[in-house]
């Protein structure tokens, strides 16, 4: 009998383990999901802001003020690899 005791206890053990891998997926895939609808959010109030339908709170005004020279740098970083991809040779 003490070979089923060991066996039913190593059972419970996996299941266990199973269960509490599942909801750590299930927790990352929740925090991942999350992080997207925040990042739609704070794009579409980037957005309303830029074409003033909303107000900038003080809180967030240095924030906004940093991701538009970001978005600036982004730009010019742009226009300088599509300025080089133009001057590289074809390999043709």
């Amino acid at each position: 009998m003490q070979l089923g005791k060991i066996l039913q206890d190593l059972r419970d053990r996996v299941i266990r383990g199973s269960q509490l891998g599942k909801r750590k997926l299930d927790l990352a895939f929740a925090r991942r999901e999350r992080d997207q609808k925040l990042l739609e959010i704070g794009e579409r109030y980037r957005d309303l802001a830029r074409e003033g339908r909303v107000a900038v709170p003080e809180e967030l005004e240095g924030l906004v003020a940093k991701v538009r020279v970001l978005e600036e740098r982004m730009a010019r970083e742009e226009q300088e690899v599509a300025r080089l991809q133009r001057e590289q040779p074809s390999e043709t």
